[in-house]
């Protein structure tokens, strides 16, 4: 069913207490503020794959971690998936809105649409068809169909001026949160 999902930072609708540990924190700095999860991929049974615009691609096995960021007043969420220190993607998901408590923890809305930033640095618009489809059935009106398209643009437009700083602080958030500041 073609629906806006509520989806988790700790993403508990996917990976249980067994699978993976999950800590947050609420930040407020001088280039962010709102939820930072991170969470450590510590009992998968098998490697976690997609397709990607490049073929297969392993996301998650033992030992990976993906740094989620939900900006307060913003509609996405960015997850920087890591492979010990290394990042290999950064995959945004386009929001409705966020929800973030005081300790950092975050509910989202997800828009259908979603930006996939490759380890090359190369942003893509992934799930374009899905937006059109909740569109053409009623699903999301004019309003929030524009903000899916407006906010994915914005997205490219974060990466393509700013991806290094916003990397800088996405691997010291990772730092605070690993417990080693």
């Amino acid at each position: 069913m073609l629906e806006i999902k509520q989806k988790n930072l700790d993403r508990r609708e996917w990976y249980d207490d067994a699978q993976r540990d999950f800590k947050c924190m609420y930040r407020k700095d001088d280039f962010f503020e709102g939820g930072v999860g991170l969470i450590t991929f510590t009992g998968l049974t098998e490697p976690e794959m997609v397709d990607s615009p490049y073929g297969k691609l392993c996301i998650g096995d033992n030992g990976y971690q993906w740094l989620e960021i939900a900006p307060k007043g913003r509609n996405y969420v960015i997850t920087t998936m890591f492979k010990e220190d290394e990042i290999f993607q950064h995959y945004v998901d386009v929001t409705l809105r966020n929800e973030i408590s005081e300790n950092g923890d975050a509910v989202f809305y997800d828009m259908f649409l979603d930006v996939v930033v490759t380890k090359d640095g190369k942003a893509l618009i992934l799930d374009e068809n899905e937006l059109e489809e909740a569109y053409a059935k009623k699903v999301i009106g004019d309003a929030e169909y524009e903000l899916a398209k407006r906010t994915a643009r914005e997205v490219i437009d974060l990466f393509n001026s700013e991806k290094e700083e916003l990397e800088k602080k996405i691997i010291g958030y990772r730092k605070m949160l690993n417990g080693n500041q």
